[in-house]
């Protein structure tokens, strides 16, 4: 009788927990695709609510009034108030920038919105192998992911110069030139400005520099590498994290992205007379030429 029992209320715990997706702001596609793969692959039951234009107020009552077991918060600003209000509860992240930069306690989870910086040092050097320099942009956002490159690295064969900014600073773009290629990374304080961003890249490309950057909207300005997470994935992750904590399953709680999409402008690389290593497109997911 008291092992039926038992197995009732581990039944309770696993299926009678409510869950909430707090989405930062739902018109930003790659917040509302992460929402939308989430939904597809968790199969119980759950809220979600749009925050972009709530007050903190009706945030956090909003928060007290549901207060659900486990909270999918999409983005920096739906992660900082279910913290900040309900911190006792299970809390799930992903498109956070350097989330390192804040405190995890052992009820946090989630997916870092960065790749490994290995695995895009191992593409530059692979399809272009001629590449010993790269140059960044960064600030007190992102200071930890910058280091972690300029670590990695060093077991490819590449010197990483980074220039640290802050709010206002413009781009030191003759020190960022000098390097073989630049490297963009979502920083906060670099994205602000989108006019700074399309002078860097068309100073950059008039060098014949190559520019790798993390979204493929950049092509447009003149990337000629795109090394991209793949969004969906991680919506998807994210579930697979949940479903494994609600049946008391081990998981890795912050984890890497999945998924990933390499794209590669050859012929921005031809008309700029920089070589590439032909054997290996075949790791990218898209060749433009």
């Amino acid at each position: 009788m008291k092992i039926v029992y038992l197995w009732f209320i581990f039944m309770i715990s696993v299926y009678a927990q409510s869950i909430l997706v707090l989405n930062s702001n739902s018109e930003i596609d790659r917040y509302k695709s992460m929402e939308q793969a989430f939904s597809k692959s968790i199969d119980k039951p759950f809220k979600t609510i749009n925050i972009a234009n709530m007050s903190p107020k009706a945030i956090q009552e909003y928060l007290y009034d549901e207060y659900p077991d486990m909270i999918y918060t999409i983005g920096t600003k739906a992660y900082q108030y279910a913290k900040k209000y309900v911190p006792e509860k299970k809390i799930f992240f992903s498109s956070i920038v350097n989330y390192k930069r804040f405190k995890m306690g052992k009820k946090s989870f989630g997916v870092s919105n960065e790749l490994h910086p290995g695995m895009k040092l191992t593409l530059i050097k692979s399809l272009l192998p001629h590449t010993t320099s790269l140059s960044m942009l960064y600030s007190r956002y992102t200071e930890n992911i910058y280091k972690s490159f300029k670590e990695e690295a060093k077991h490819v064969g590449i010197e990483v110069r980074g220039i640290k900014i802050k709010e206002g600073d413009s781009f030191n773009v003759d020190v960022l030139q000098k390097a073989d290629a630049f490297v963009m990374i979502a920083d906060p304080i670099v994205l602000k400005e989108e006019a700074k961003i399309k002078n860097l890249y068309k100073t950059i490309t008039a060098k014949n520099k190559p520019i790798v950057a993390y979204h493929k909207l950049y092509l447009k300005y003149g990337a000629m590498l795109i090394v991209a997470v793949d969004i969906p994935t991680i919506g998807r992750q994210v579930a697979s994290m949940m479903k494994q904590e609600m049946q008391g399953s081990a998981f890795t709680h912050i984890q890497l992205p999945a998924g990933s999409q390499v794209i590669f402008d050859k012929g921005l690389a031809q008309s700029m007379g920089i070589s590439c290593d032909r054997s290996a497109l075949g790791i990218v997911n898209k060749v433009i030429k």
